[in-house]
């Protein structure tokens, strides 16, 4: 019977895994393991994946990059898709103060690199790296996902970049 447990106990460990929110050709993640992705990171994802119109969203409070001028930069971390699977990671990062650009940059790097690791099991490609140290939008493909980064300029010296998974 001790072999029976043993492969009980894998098979169980197989499903666990394959349920838990690893990319699949069809979603980013079972919503409840997706949406704590960022969690390790400081983006906890607050009031769980719930229905935003037609669709489900969880997303995390703005968490502020100290080390910059009057006006702190920030980051959020949205994860969206249907009732049973997330279809779209976003990185969401608001520059604010020009001191610390670089330093915020930076910090979408690390949080887009930590993101890629849980969603996909694979580091941030370099040419990503490289186009959101310079601000530079793109889009790319990886894994099979679209990946895209957009500048989205509010007015000076505010800017958003938005880092997302498809």
């Amino acid at each position: 019977m001790q072999g029976a447990s043993f492969r009980a106990a894998v098979f169980t460990g197989l499903l666990l895994t394959l349920a838990g929110g690893t990319a699949s050709a069809d979603g980013l993640g079972a919503p409840a393991v997706a949406c704590d992705y960022l969690d390790t990171q400081g983006l906890k994802a607050r009031d769980g994946y719930r229905q935003t119109g037609s669709a489900y969203a969880c997303h995390s409070q703005r968490k502020v990059l100290i080390g910059g001028g009057l006006v702190n930069n920030s980051i959020r971390f949205v994860a969206r898709g249907d009732q049973d699977r997330v279809t779209s990671l976003r990185l969401e990062l608001i520059v604010n103060s020009r001191e610390a650009v670089q330093r915020a940059h930076r910090s979408l790097v690390e949080h887009a690199d930590s993101l890629m690791q849980a969603a996909l099991q694979r580091g941030l490609p370099g040419e990503i790296e490289s186009a959101i140290l310079a601000a530079t939008a793109g889009e790319w493909t990886d894994a099979g996902r679209r990946i895209t980064l957009k500048k989205i300029v509010s007015g000076a010296p505010v800017y958003e970049l938005r880092f997302t998974i498809e």
